[in-house]
């Protein structure tokens, strides 16, 4: 007897927008299969809580289609946050996600998958997407320009469609998550050993100029965490994932960020690891 899947939710995490981008060409794929589809910011959810509530009575006809960003080489806290939130499913399904601006995906998308598994997620598919890199936004060549593109919105296609014919056949097993696992052993294990928050370590040093803020409120407005605050003066609370957004936002220079002698470190390490494909899905 074949599942039915009665719908799909696609929860995601996109302070550059280009996680964003996959996550709407999945919605637009998905959708023309004829499957209903919701579409979640966990960066602009306001009653997240509830949604997650919601979820057990859902999770045997519910495939679950989370992504993240890469930073450092490791999905970010928002989005792990929410997968550790997860009611435990008797037989959910997943397809984790992840975008990386050319350097190297790193152990993003094994974490995610490892953590969904526990949570009794089994993972059908997964996608790593080669992305513009969200910290070389003053650059003229930037790694990744023009990414995601044609080509690879084509492989997020297939891998909707491959997940939703998955699904028809009934039971469908997982991915064996040593899939995942990707990366040459030497850097899975060093990565291993660390996380998002030594990797963010190594991150421009942002500076705030209390005195040129106007309060205008748009780095609160582009703040993916609710980091930026006015108690009285501005400040950026422990939560900050260094994604620059308020950066790039303020128009009075009150935070800023010399982002510029991070360039070839990233283009170092890009030659280093060369990872190939660039774009990759997994089915």
């Amino acid at each position: 007897m074949s599942l039915i899947i009665r719908k799909a939710l696609i929860v995601y995490c996109s302070p550059a927008g280009s996680t964003e981008h996959v996550a709407r060409v999945l919605n637009g794929k998905i959708k023309s299969l004829g499957v209903p589809v919701d579409l979640i910011d966990l960066a602009h959810e306001p009653d997240m809580a509830f949604i997650i509530s919601q979820l057990p009575a859902a999770r045997d006809n519910l495939c679950l289609y989370i992504g993240s960003p890469v930073y450092g080489g490791y999905p970010i806290p928002p989005v792990m946050e929410f997968i550790s939130r997860l009611h435990e499913a008797e037989s959910g399904y997943s397809v984790p996600f992840v975008t990386y601006g050319g350097a190297t995906s790193g152990i993003a998308l094994q974490w995610m998958g490892q953590a969904l598994g526990k949570r009794g997620y089994a993972v059908l598919g997964a996608a790593k997407v080669m992305a513009v890199h969200s910290i070389m936004w003053a650059s003229d060549s930037p790694l990744g320009k023009g990414r995601p593109d044609a080509s690879d919105d084509r492989m997020i296609e297939e891998l909707a469609l491959t997940v939703n014919a998955k699904l028809k056949l009934g039971n469908p097993p997982g991915l064996d998550l040593s899939t995942l696992a990707y990366q040459p052993e030497k850097m899975r294990s060093r990565m291993e050993k660390g996380g998002f928050e030594s990797a963010r370590l190594d991150f421009p040093a942002m500076k705030l100029i209390r005195e040129a803020c106007t309060r205008c409120g748009l780095c609160t407005e582009v703040c993916p965490m609710d980091a930026v605050t006015f108690s009285p003066h501005l400040d950026i609370a422990s939560s900050c994932i260094s994604c620059y957004n308020c950066v790039r936002s303020c128009p009075e220079g009150a935070i800023s960020a010399d982002v510029s002698w991070a360039f070839a470190q990233i283009r170092a390490a890009a030659d280093k690891f060369r990872e190939r494909p660039e774009t990759q899905i997994f089915i």
